[in-house]
């Protein structure tokens, strides 16, 4: 079972959106920096956080592939896709000197926290869904021994 599905898309992008929206602006606060891009950062930082969960979603779909390279590939896929949101972005609107520097850290540092929440959260399902089975196939075999 994914732990990224179509119920619960909605709620994790909006818990993750919230997350990085105040962290951004805590963090702007604290270095007394006004940003005049406001609008269109957050704006951007929305668009991110939608692209980023869909494509850390489908790990579920790629879990018969090695764990690093998808994790791996799934952050250069991402990254190609911000980049070219920025450049879609910057025929559209003005963009910051480096744009394309300060979305590269600004989606990298969120991304490994949230990747690896996600990921430690998926395999300690794994895990426990190996012991529930380890288990049932114990009970199983005193079971057959006992009939025998």
């Amino acid at each position: 079972m994914p732990l990224i599905n179509k119920k619960n898309f909605l709620p994790i992008v909006c818990m993750i959106y919230t997350g990085i929206s105040m962290g951004k602006i805590l963090l702007e606060a604290l270095r007394g920096y006004k940003d005049p891009y406001y609008s269109e950062n957050i704006i951007t930082i929305f668009v991110i956080t939608v692209i980023a969960t869909a494509v850390v979603g489908i790990h579920y779909f790629l879990q018969n592939l090695p764990v690093i390279p998808v994790i791996l590939g799934q952050y250069v896929v991402l990254l190609g896709l911000i980049f070219g949101y920025l450049w879609i972005e910057g025929h559209f609107s003005e963009l910051g000197t480096f744009a394309y520097r300060d979305a590269f850290l600004s989606f990298t540092i969120p991304y490994v926290i949230a990747a690896g929440v996600y990921y430690i959260s998926f395999f300690n399902r794994i895990r426990n869904a190996n012991k529930m089975l380890d288990e049932i196939k114990k009970q199983r075999r005193q079971q057959e021994w006992k009939d025998r």
